[in-house]
């Protein structure tokens, strides 16, 4: 893919531009060359990584069972998605073959790492969360959800399992309805225009991934 480079000039950028966040604001927001503006997404997604970095450490550590080794496989799995959520977000587009290498890569860490009947478990739960998206973008032809969901739903079942992926489903979709609706009351969308859902998948993902536990608990108590 080569160095980073502005998309105005083309310069390639050196080190004192990828300082994440400072370098945006040091720079005052334009290329030091052609003065062309900076979007806001790169600061944004380096906050959003910096965030959830710290909060999965915060969260795997204060639960008194920390392992070095799944907190580094979660953060390796949250990079790929954050730059899933970019994708998605900016081009309407989910890089598939990323998704399907962070897959692999999940589907070999849970075989090492889990006994026989969880990795069962856990990859049906994958191939149900897949076949659950499938139907939908198959009954609208794939005007409801795309493709790309299908694999980044696989991902998903594959690190949670069924209980917490559906979870994470449940909530994406609910995010998802209420961002919507606001978009439709403020006019900035209309009925029937299509909203990248990869970003609400990811979101239902992580609060799933740190809170499921509480999350269900409380609905529990609540009958």
């Amino acid at each position: 893919m080569g160095r980073s480079y502005c998309e105005g000039c083309g310069r390639t950028l050196g080190g004192f531009d990828l300082v994440p966040i400072i370098s945006f604001f040091a720079l005052n927001r334009r290329c030091k060359r052609c003065k062309n503006p900076i979007s806001w997404q790169y600061p944004i997604v380096e906050a959003l990584t910096g965030f959830i970095f710290a909060v999965s450490f915060w969260r795997f550590v204060s639960d008194g069972n920390f392992n070095l080794i799944y907190l580094l496989f979660i953060l390796f799995i949250s990079s790929i998605l954050i730059i899933v959520s970019a994708v998605d977000f900016k081009f309407s587009l989910i890089p598939t073959s990323l998704v399907f290498g962070a897959s692999l890569a999940v589907l070999l860490f849970d075989y090492f790492s889990k006994n026989s009947q969880d990795f069962v478990g856990f990859t049906a739960a994958a191939f149900l969360l897949a076949a659950f998206f499938g139907i939908i973008v198959f009954l609208t032809r794939g005007k409801g959800m795309g493709e790309g969901d299908i694999i980044l739903a696989f991902l998903i079942g594959m690190v949670l399992g069924l209980r917490d992926g559906i979870l994470a489903v449940f909530l994406a979709f609910l995010i998802g309805a209420t961002f919507a609706l606001c978009l439709i009351f403020t006019g900035k969308k209309r009925f029937g225009q299509t909203i990248p859902f990869a970003p609400f998948l990811v979101l239902g993902f992580w609060i799933s991934l740190l809170f499921a536990n509480p999350i269900i608990n409380y609905y529990l108590m609540l009958y």
